[in-house]
């Protein structure tokens, strides 16, 4: 009788063991996920868009071209939204090194069925700024008594 419910309670405080073990790999899992989305938010947010070229006086090189086309629609010739998709596009083809898109233009057909977006991806020479970023929350303790 004795080893009947010493086992039942082993039983018990292995499975609460077990499950614990689950909902803390369930936290890791979801704060991995939060950390990569928030990176790849910063990484999109650091892409500076422009029709012109960069400021004199810092180095970069030209990464590629990149162009697009798509159906005329009001969406289509939305400045913010040819904005976001040539920085999503740059952000696949360049991930690591993409800081800016220069010389954006687009252009409508003679027929005006299609708008095409054409800019070049560059990286400064110099940039430090996504390395910073990635790790601008690494070390940070939030304290609700001031850090004492």
């Amino acid at each position: 009788m004795r080893s009947s419910i010493c086992v039942r309670v082993l039983a018990v405080g292995l499975a609460m063991t077990l499950s614990a073990c689950a909902v803390i790999e369930a936290q890791r899992a979801a704060e991995q996920k939060k950390k990569e989305q928030f990176i790849h938010r910063v990484d999109i947010a650091h892409i500076w868009v422009t029709t012109g070229v960069p400021p004199p006086g810092k180095p970069y090189t030209v990464l590629g071209d990149i162009k697009y086309s798509v159906p005329f629609s009001p969406d289509a010739i939305d400045s913010a939204k040819m904005r976001d998709k040539l920085k999503d596009i740059a952000y696949k083809k360049w991930p690591d090194t993409i800081d800016a898109i220069i010389k954006e233009d687009s252009q409508v057909s003679a027929d005006g069925s299609t708008v095409s977006v054409s800019a070049q991806g560059i990286a400064y020479e110099s940039s430090v700024d996504r390395s910073a970023l990635h790790h601008m929350n690494e070390g940070i303790v939030a304290s609700p008594g001031g850090g004492d």
